[in-house]
């Protein structure tokens, strides 16, 4: 019987990740053989007095013919192309993935990319094409840095052929493949991309092109040793977003405004003369007027470019979207046009990895419900192989950023492989520094140690050693995969590197059992900005030192490591009693802050019967100063301390609060995405300080959509939602609740919906799973009191009253 041909498809996908390449060669071209000023852009940095106009790598075509002589049976090609790359095969582009493969430190490992190309052969001629971009492998234009630079782009390519009569046939990258430029002039991700389709180049794919005016390709050297399959899924054009107004701007161009705050990039229909050249330029703001963009809000400042696109026209209708680069903006403002846009002639494709969705939540409120959509929104502008901190500027998988959203990131999506990545993005860049000590108090850099992590993971390859509180997503991460997908072989694999982490924390960052003054970023973006932080950064990242502690203990028991568990407990007593000797105000009964004082409490730090009264201290700060005062470390936890200790109508105040600080004052003025802080002036639309408004590290407080007003937690004692708890706060002021999570065991729901003064709750739990009901004192479930140890509800649908 003949083996179906999806078989071996499946076959491939388990097939070991580090693949056998024969003898396979890293192929690529810079010869530059581009003219004119479209090849170059001006960069702009600030230590340079003027503007430097600059190039970058050749964006090159690479192409070789070869021959199919029998009946296929499969065949699938697996590329390493670097930075960035697409597949060509007799003509036709293979796959719907763009931006591949996701970003690593190249210099320590690479991905490639598997595809079934077996509907694509022909018998007879085929031919397959190579387009390479610069991506972060060549990028060293943006900020004018050398030191970010990986090199110019390479590729290596083996194509294997599976005939039906059982033999094999492979073609593979050397040095009898072809090249030429390609019609992308000048590529890279923060700039921009210039196109000149006068320079396309038809058939060049296609079997049976005369390619003889090629020039030969060039051997380059591997970028490294390990080439693994990427097991992350890749980025595709998830959602087209049509343009909902033009007018013109005050020096002839057109703006276009988009109507939300995205990342990617603009698709155009054209028909204008040979020769005409389009500009597009990219922000998330205007300035005064609503005559021009500003710049400004996409980081010009920071990386001395703008995001700009170019397409030179060849003339007759065109349609043109870039390949290589992508952009964080709502509007665009095009110049070269010969008449006013035609709306339907712009599409905006929303980019982003294609991440599973496995979370919903919805509620009679709409500003709770703008608040939760809003949050997803920038975190899906901000992957792109990685968990980035904006989709403009620095575009970088800051770790600290990486933990606080970590767990709203997990309510919603699949996101396993995500921090699978970024796991081992950590392992690869140990002890890796590549720039001079900043921010630390004088004479007191720590050494290079290669225990610990840069700030950032991947992406822009510039950052320090990990501060405390940013590198601690070393434990926190492998810790959340874990508990909410049941990845236990993360934490294993991970094990040596968080135990030496927490080491070196505790030899070189610790003073009287607290991180060091001057070592921590603290609780960063706090509305108003980072000078409005009111709560010591010592704190803060003390909290989360202790936390790591108890969670180190928590996992080594899991793990059957009984020998770990002690120390780690006793080094988590030490911490608690050295934060609470120094911060916590036994007569206010708080921390000083809210920050410290929530983050306290959900680390179940408040002295021993103190607990009541902690959340009241904690509530009396809020009111105190009429609404929330925390960054990001704090906003992750304000919520559900309030709300698990009775708080609830101070937090449906703070939900409701419209003016500054407060959310609805953010989404009311600018409903897009979240911004880096809250700040107190805002023109709608217009230039505001040169701030950026898509940064997902304040979406963090979402998870509690899901974990306190709907109640699904994930169990620690039992990760995977093998068990979970159900915990919701009813919250005042809304009718109805509604959230679904698809977990690892199935599909869990909580929807509630007041009936007069009681609650009516639907429950789903899904088969090989349980649930713990846990209610306050005094709350009845169907006419019964449920006791200290909460309600169990085994696998199924339920239907429960709750009353007082």
């Amino acid at each position: 019987m003949k083996k179906p041909i999806w078989i071996t498809a499946v076959l491939l996908l388990i097939a070991p990740a580090r693949a056998e390449w024969g003898t396979a060669e890293w192929i690529g071209y810079t010869n530059d053989t581009r003219t004119g000023s479209s090849a170059e852009r001006l960069v702009h940095p600030k230590r340079m007095k003027e503007p430097e106009s600059r190039r970058v790598y050749v964006s090159p075509l690479l192409r070789k013919g070869f021959t199919v002589d029998k009946p296929v049976r499969s065949a699938s090609v697996k590329v390493c192309g670097l930075g960035l790359h697409e597949l060509y095969l007799n003509g036709e582009r293979v796959g719907d993935q763009v931006l591949v493969p996701a970003p690593t430190s190249y210099d320590r490992r690479s991905f490639y990319t598997v595809y079934d190309v077996t509907e694509h052969l022909l018998q007879g001629n085929n031919a397959l094409g190579l387009w390479l971009g610069n991506g972060f492998y060549g990028q060293d234009f943006a900020f004018a840095a050398p030191r970010l630079l990986y090199g110019a782009p390479r590729a290596k390519l083996l194509l294997t052929v599976e005939y039906t009569d059982g033999s094999r046939m492979e073609v593979l990258s050397d040095l009898t493949w072809k090249a030429a430029q390609s019609p992308i002039v000048f590529d890279n991700l923060y700039a921009g991309e210039t196109y000149d389709a006068r320079n396309e180049i038809p058939c060049w794919s296609e079997p049976g092109f005369d390619d003889a005016a090629w020039n030969p390709v060039e051997q380059m050297g591997p970028p490294t040793d390990t080439v693994l399959k990427q097991e992350l899924e890749p980025i595709r054009k998830m959602r087209a977003v049509q343009p909902v107004s033009a007018w013109a701007a005050d020096n002839g161009d057109w703006i276009l405004d988009l109507g939300e705050n995205m990342a990617g990039w603009i698709e155009l229909n054209l028909d204008e003369p040979r020769g005409t050249e389009i500009e597009l330029r990219f922000a998330e703001l205007l300035m005064p007027g609503r005559k021009a963009i500003d710049t400004a809000s996409t980081g010009v400042h920071a990386t001395g470019v703008e995001q700009r696109d170019i397409y030179i026209c060849k003339g007759g209708g065109e349609t043109w979207e870039p390949r290589f680069t992508y952009h964080g903006f709502r509007y665009v403002q095009i110049k070269g046009l010969s008449k006013k846009p035609d709306l339907d002639d712009f599409t905006g494709w929303f980019v982003h990895t294609d991440l599973k969705r496995t979370g919903s939540f919805e509620c009679s409120e709409p500003r709770i419900n703008t608040y939760y959509e809003v949050s997803l929104r920038t975190i899906e502008g901000n992957l792109h192989g990685l968990l980035s901190d904006c989709p403009h500027r620095e575009r970088c998988a800051w770790l600290g950023d990486m933990h606080v959203t970590a767990e709203t990131i997990n309510m919603n999506y699949a996101a396993n492989n995500l921090w699978r990545k970024h796991v081992k993005d950590f392992k690869t860049v140990l002890g890796v520094e590549k720039t001079v000590a900043q921010h630390y108090p004088e004479g007191q850099q720590p050494e290079k140690d290669p225990r610990s992590p840069p700030n950032i993971a991947c992406g822009k390859r510039l950052c320090g050693q990990a501060r405390p509180d940013w590198g601690m997503a070393v434990v926190l991460i492998p810790w959340f995969n874990w508990l909410y997908y049941g990845d236990q072989e993360t934490v294993e694999d991970a094990w040596p590197m968080m135990t030496d982490y927490m080491e070196f924390l505790a030899e070189t960052t610790v003073h009287n059992h607290l991180i060091k003054e001057g070592y921590a970023y603290g609780d960063w973006c706090p509305p108003g900005g980072k000078d409005m932080i009111d709560t010591p950064p010592q704190l803060s990242a003390s909290i989360l030192y202790y936390r790591s502690n108890i969670l180190m203990a928590h996992m080594a028991k899991l793990l059957g490591k009984q020998g770990e568990v002690k120390p780690y407990l006793e080094r988590a007593e030490r911490i608690k009693a050295a934060i609470n000797r120094k911060y916590f105000n036994p007569e206010d009964n708080h921390y000083g802050s809210q920050t410290g004082t929530a983050m306290a409490l959900t680390a179940g730090l408040a002295p021993d019967g103190k607990e009541m009264a902690v959340a009241a201290g904690l509530n009396h700060l809020i009111i105190e100063k009429g609404g929330y005062t925390t960054g990001i470390m704090g906003h992750r936890h304000l919520y559900t301390a309030l709300n698990d200790h009775g708080f609830e109508e101070t937090t449906a105040m703070l939900w409701q609060k419209t003016d500054f600080p407060g959310l609805a004052y953010m989404t009311e003025t600018h409903e897009l995405t979240t911004w880096p802080e809250v700040n107190s002036l805002w023109i709608e639309g217009e230039r505001y300080s040169g701030q950026s408004f898509n940064h997902p590290m304040q979406s963090g407080f979402a998870v509690t959509f899901h974990e306190s007003i709907c109640g699904i937690r994930p169990n620690p004692d039992f990760p995977g939602y093998e068990r979970f708890v159900l915990k919701p706060c009813f919250q005042p002021g809304l009718e109805w609740a509604k959230a679904e999570y698809e977990s690892p065991k199935g599909k869990i729901s909580s929807h509630w919906k007041r009936r007069g003064d009681n609650v009516v709750w639907r429950v789903a739990v899904p088969k090989n799973s349980s649930a713990r009901v846990e209610l306050p004192a005094g709350v009845l479930v169907n006419g019964k009191t449920v006791g200290a140890d909460g309600l169990n509800l085994a696998a199924g649908e339920w239907n429960l009253d709750v009353s007082r």
